[in-house]
């Protein structure tokens, strides 16, 4: 009887310590499902946060048909903003400037360039949102690194961004 327990000793040792490795793999693969979940989650805000402010940009657009929405984004409001006098252009600078500092507190930049392939009967603007590394650009044929959309109209694959057509 005193050989048999001899020839066990250390056997549920033995199977404690396989058994806590193969849950510790577990473990590991759980932690890393929850990162992934957790920039799936990211992600997704950002391009919720990116649809609304770019909706937004376009319904002041078609609120606003006159206004030139193909300048560079302004960096300071109107002035016209505290008389509430603007005219159709300095409202279209002032509807950018509020849009853009919406986009710049969540993470995102902002841009409004004419659409790639339209034709001239009816142009169409892009609105582009972008964030990460992501320029809202419209790249040229042979830089397409950090830009949203490529010259021909194509999203860039692996590039952060969201392209709104306005009309």
């Amino acid at each position: 009887m005193n050989s048999s327990l001899s020839k066990h000793r250390g056997v549920g040792l033995m199977e404690v310590l396989i058994s806590l490795v193969v849950l510790s793999i577990a473990i590991l693969g759980f932690v890393a499902l929850q990162i992934r979940a957790t920039v799936a989650t990211e992600e997704a805000i950002k391009r919720s946060d990116a649809l609304i402010i770019v909706n937004g940009m376009a319904e002041k657009m078609r609120l606003n048909p006159l206004g030139n929405y193909s300048v560079d984004v302004p960096v300071t409001s109107p002035t016209c903003v505290s008389t509430q006098d603007c005219n159709a252009d300095n409202q279209a600078l002032a509807d950018l400037y509020f849009y853009n500092q919406v986009a710049i507190d969540k993470g995102i930049s902002l841009a409004i360039t004419g659409c790639p392939n339209t034709s001239s009967q009816q142009s169409r603007m892009c609105i582009l949102s972008a964030w990460n590394d992501t320029l809202p650009t419209i790249a040229a044929d042979d830089d397409q690194d950090h830009a949203c959309m490529a010259s021909d109209g194509k999203y860039i694959s692996g590039n952060d961004c969201l392209v709104l057509e306005a009309y």
